[in-house]
């Protein structure tokens, strides 16, 4: 009986590395075609077929790569923060925001198929506050001077702190 536990023990500690895992897709990876102009963080792509694709994920910031449709070359690494839907789609969305004069569509979100989770795109906070007040929505941007603070930049401009990545260090005035 006691080979037989052990003979069960090992075969449990196996059986985890020969299973299949291509259920389960960690580098996730959509194809955006376009007819237009679209605009991610930095950069303006012409009409055309590209491919995104999560390149690290994190819980507060995420980095994506924009890159050609044989994916030979990285066009753009980008950051982005958690967003949410009330219910999955079975494609990939891309989300732009709706702007009130012609140009690139800035891209605003990107779902996963089926994900209820996607990622927003941060924005360069000058241009951040141009979408914010040309949609007349919040925009995700990243303030550089404040140590790397991602921000929601709202429409008048006022600027609300989403992740800080050194929330330890003090920002109260020297008495």
């Amino acid at each position: 009986m006691p080979f037989l536990a052990a003979m069960l023990y090992v075969a449990m500690a196996v059986t985890p590395l020969s299973q299949d895992s291509l259920g389960y897709e960690w580098n996730k990876k959509s194809t955006l075609r376009t007819d237009r102009p679209v605009e991610f963080p930095g950069i303006v792509l012409p009409p055309g077929e590209y491919v995104v694709k999560l390149k690290d994920s994190g819980e507060r910031r995420s980095l994506i790569e924009i890159l050609n449709q044989d994916e030979t070359q990285v066009l753009a690494s980008v950051v982005g923060v958690p967003d949410h839907r009330q219910r999955p789609d079975g494609d990939s969305e891309f989300v732009f925001h709706e702007m009130k004069t012609p140009g690139p569509a800035p891209v605003q979100t990107w779902f996963y198929s089926g994900d209820l989770v996607g990622l927003e795109f941060v924005y360069p906070k000058a241009r951040a506050k141009e979408i914010a007040r040309q949609a007349d929505v919040h925009v995700m941007a990243f303030n550089a001077a404040k140590g790397g603070v991602i921000v929601a930049v709202t429409p008048n401009g006022r600027e609300i702190v989403i992740d800080d990545p050194n929330p330890a260090i003090a920002r109260r005035k020297p008495q």
